[in-house]
Parts: structure tokens; C-alpha cells; sequence
């Protein structure tokens, strides 16, 4: 056992992490980035304790070492915390699946996404509170518009940098904004129940400006966009791409479609004539959702920033992690679990067999190899 100890801290001390840039001398603050983040029924199930409560953990705690090397990490959580009953079809999830995400290094939650007003203002309201009682940020809804005046924009620091985070959706399930409440989640689209063309510039460069008069050094985007099971780019998300990056943010993290989009490392120059490279991440695809005889792998997106003498920020190494959410089959202790890809395949190699199976290894090794590619790294 203290062999095997010593192997996984070796293991996550030197990690496997795939670059994708080069790293600066000047490293600063680093951030990563997940795409949707629920849970199956069976997974939700299988949390159940003899007394009623949940433990999350056992699922996911291998995979948290992918996401809590970073100083911020951030995920879209498709779903509320608006009590029982359970499951992606309620769109609700039990209180201590917040506390996990937490406990495993979540910093920023993306709220505003097709859940939002799933459970009307009741859950929005519930959601937020619980995970800011979690000590994260609920980002993108809002309870009144004191609420949004004041966290629209979240800002971190990190050292001497200040990282904003802002967040957009593009559809609320099909629902509309509560009429008395129709500034409680920022849309990207003003015509999001019909054709997705009318961009919302307004409330963009109203949301960036807020993070440019705090003094942001980094602006980050969470965009749920897209089409959901589509890989393919609408000329809308380009125009809506092309006006943030203009204007000012460093990185753009899309969720949504559940799949993993394409990677893009761009040189932009500004409406203030600066020149600089931001990140354009379309798709994250899934963080931990697995349903019986499935092997789900996605990116755990990485970015280091560094900020000079002089107050210049440039974008120094794009990196990732590969996580999986896997059936184990019947047998396994814990059935429906989230993995490290890395450390597991490296643990396989290292002849400890009972970690995975060798269909598994073989499998999550032309999985995490198909992924790159689908990432299609721009460096």
C-alpha cells in the first residue's frame, strides 16, 4: 500500500498535462476551465446513503486532481439545487453536489445557461444562494437588479492580477424571461425563442465595459452557445467571437452542445489598437456525466497568464488535463465514476491492473486520442 501511495504522489506531482503553447518566465495566474457539468440518474443514485443524504465523492474525487492544480476553476452547471426529485430531467441535483464541486476546487459556477429559470425564480434564487453559501460564484443570474448591478461582473485576485469573469447564454430551454424579472439573466441573443440573429451587442459591451472600469487585467467569457449534439460554428457565434475579443476579452469558454469543439489560439487587435493572443474554446463537451456502458472523455482546459513590470498581460501556455466519466460495470465498488485519464493510463502502464480493465485502457487511450484531435489546437 505504500508503494502504491508513493506511485499516485509521483504520479500527480509530475502529471501528464498535454501542452499546447510555450510557458513564459512570468507566470502569474493560471485557470481552468470544464464544459457542462451534471450528473446522470444513475450516478445521482448510486450517491444515496442509507440515511437520505448524498455522497458525491467517491464518483469524483479522482478526477477533482484535474481541475484544482490552477489558481481559478471554472464550470458550467447545467442544472439547480431546487430539492427533489432528482435527476437532468428535473434539472435538479441534491444541496451536496455543491459542496463537492467545492471541495474539489471549483471557484466560478456558470448558472446562466438552459436551466436558469428551468425551476422559475424560486430555483434561480435557490441555486445562487447555495452556491455562494459553497463559497463559489454563481455566474450570470441574478436575484433583482441590485443583484446584477453589483455581480455582473466577478472579479478575482490573483497576485497583483484582477481576472473578470462574465457569462452569456443563448437560450433558456425553450422559456422565456420572467416578465417581472427580465434582467435576471444575461442572453446573447434579443431574439432567443426565434432564430438566434439579433445579437444582444448592448448588454455584451455593456457586461466588458463594467469589467474595463474595474481595473480587469484578464477578462474571461463563459458562453452557453451553440447547438446542442452540433459541432458545427454559426456565423452568429463568429460575429459574437469577434465583437468580445475586439473589445477586449483575453478568453471565450463555450459550453452546450456536449461535445468538444474546437481549440483556437488567435492574435486580435483591439478597438484600442492593442495586439494581443486570446483563447477560443467552442466546446468543452462533459466534466462527469456518465450513463450505464458509456466512456465519456473531455478537456479540462488550462491557460497561464502572466503580467509584467509594466502592467502588459499576454497569454504564456494553453494546456489540458483529459478526464473521463466511465461505467466500471456492475462489479466495481463504485460503478459510475469520473477519472483522470492520465494517471490512470499511467497507472495501468505501471502494471497496477485493478485500477481499469485493458479494454478500458485501450478505450480511454483512443478516446483521449480522438479528443485532440476534435480539439484541432491552434497554437
Amino acid at each position: 500500500m505504500l508503494l502504491i501511495t508513493a506511485i499516485l504522489l509521483l504520479l500527480s506531482g509530475c502529471g501528464d498535462d498535454t501542452p499546447i503553447g510555450e510557458l513564459g518566465d512570468a507566470q502569474t495566474v493560471t485557470i481552468a476551465a470544464v464544459g457542462d457539468i451534471y450528473l446522470s440518474d444513475e450516478m445521482i443514485m448510486q450517491a444515496k446513503q442509507a440515511d437520505g443524504s448524498y455522497d458525491f465523492l467517491p464518483a469524483l474525487s479522482d478526477v477533482f486532481s484535474a481541475v484544482s492544480d490552477t489558481d481559478l476553476t471554472i464550470g458550467n452547471f447545467e442544472g439547480n439545487f431546487n430539492g427533489a426529485p432528482y435527476g437532468p430531467s428535473y434539472g435538479s441535483y441534491p444541496d451536496e453536489f455543491a459542496s463537492a464541486l467545492k471541495n474539489g476546487g471549483f471557484d466560478i459556477l456558470q448558472t446562466a445557461n438552459s436551466y436558469s429559470v428551468y425551476a422559475g425564480m424560486t430555483g434561480l434564487e435557490r441555486t445562487k444562494k447555495l452556491i455562494e453559501g459553497n463559497t463559489m460564484a454563481a455566474l450570470g443570474t441574478y436575484v433583482d437588479s441590485a443583484d446584477r448591478n453589483e455581480n455582473e461582473v466577478r472579479m478575482f485576485e490573483v497576485g497583483n492580477v484582477r481576472v473578470a469573469f462574465l457569462s452569456f447564454t443563448k437560450s433558456l430551454s425553450g422559456m422565456t424571461l420572467p416578465d417581472n424579472s427580465t434582467g435576471c439573466v444575461n442572453m446573447l441573443y434579443l431574439d432567443y425563442m426565434e432564430d438566434f440573429e439579433e445579437i444582444n451587442e448592448e448588454g455584451i459591451l455593456s457586461a466588458i465595459n463594467k469589467a474595463k472600469q474595474q481595473n480587469a487585467d484578464i477578462i474571461i467569457a463563459a458562453l452557453h452557445w451553440g447547438s446542442e449534439k452540433i459541432s458545427g460554428i454559426s456565423e452568429s457565434q463568429n460575429e459574437i467571437a469577434d465583437l468580445m475579443f475586439e473589445n477586449g476579452v483575453d478568453a471565450i469558454l463555450g459550453s452546450h452542445s456536449h461535445l468538444v469543439g474546437t481549440v483556437e489560439r488567435r492574435s486580435v487587435t483591439t478597438v484600442d489598437g492593442e495586439r494581443k493572443d486570446v483563447v477560443l474554446a467552442y466546446s468543452l463537451g462533459d466534466f462527469c456525466e456518465v450513463e450505464t456502458g458509456e466512456c465519456n472523455v473531455s478537456p479540462v482546459l488550462k491557460m497561464a497568464f502572466s503580467k509584467s513590470a509594466t502592467g502588459k498581460v499576454s497569454l504564456d501556455r494553453l494546456y489540458f488535463s483529459t478526464v473521463a466519466a466511465v461505467d466500471l460495470g456492475k462489479d466495481a465498488p463504485v460503478r459510475y465514476v469520473a477519472l483522470d485519464v492520465d494517471t490512470a493510463l499511467s497507472l495501468y502502464e505501471s502494471n497496477y491492473y485493478n485500477r481499469i480493465s485493458k479494454d478500458l485502457y485501450e478505450q480511454l487511450l483512443g478516446r483521449r486520442e480522438s479528443m485532440q484531435a476534435d480539439l484541432g489546437i491552434n497554437p
